[in-house]
């Protein structure tokens, strides 16, 4: 599958997140507090975010190689049995997709994200078997048929999105992977993206501090970063 630009649901997890900010409370204090401390963590460190590893096999982010580590291999990693759904846009474009809703990384609780690798062809082949089709303001989501369900897992993984539960700061962020090569604001929602192009990495953070990091391959980050450029002020 061919790089998914910023989803709609990025958006709105940042617009709806002040529901949860009240229930966070010291927990979240601590946790923040911990990523301003040297990182001297009994956590391994390939599960922690701002860990992310290039090599002859391709970027290697919370123990999985982009494009090569199967949704299989991250459901044994993360522990946890996703929702595996298929979603078109209001564009007509296809994405499938595994929703991790509980997640514990380095002591980090997360919800993940994972798209497949599969071609629109195959997608689409998907959708005409699908078992049920229910409408999204954003576009429709089709519940697989099993055969396509065990497809979608043994499909290599085109993206993670990665969406903490503690709150952070665009300092502690910045602390932890480096000033960004650009930053983008959408005005319309208040979310600033910090764009780390090396890392393939898009850091999306709203005005109460709650992120979500979309990683893909370098080579694809061309292709997520280019809705956010249309926001950019015509020089």
């Amino acid at each position: 599958m061919s790089t998914p630009s910023a989803p709609s649901w990025i958006v709105r997890t940042l617009k709806e997140s002040s529901v949860l900010l009240g229930v966070i409370g010291l927990a979240a204090f601590l946790l923040v507090v911990g990523m301003l401390l040297p990182v001297a963590s009994t956590a391994p460190s390939s599960e922690l975010p701002w860990h992310i590893k290039h090599d002859a096999n391709g970027m290697r982010v919370f123990g999985l190689t982009l494009g090569r580590s199967t949704l299989t291999e991250a459901q044994n990693k993360f522990q946890d049995v996703p929702e595996i759904s298929l979603f078109v846009s209001e564009s007509g474009k296809f994405a499938a997709e595994a929703y991790f809703d509980h997640v514990n990384l380095g002591g980090l609780r997360a919800k993940v994200v994972l798209t497949a690798a599969l071609s629109q062809t195959a997608l689409q082949e998907m959708y005409e078997r699908g078992l049920r089709i229910s409408g999204m303001s954003s576009g429709r989501k089709i519940e697989l048929h099993p055969d396509d369900k065990a497809k979608v897992n043994s499909s290599a993984i085109a993206s993670i999105n990665y969406l903490p539960s503690a709150t952070l700061e665009e300092a502690v962020l910045v602390q932890r992977f480096g000033e960004p090569a650009q930053r983008v604001r959408e005005e319309k929602n208040d979310i600033l993206h910090l764009l780390y192009p090396q890392h393939g990495l898009d850091i999306a953070l709203n005005q109460k501090n709650k992120t979500v990091f979309q990683y893909v391959p370098p080579q694809d980050f061309a292709a997520l970063r280019a809705p956010l450029m249309t926001l950019l002020p015509a020089e």
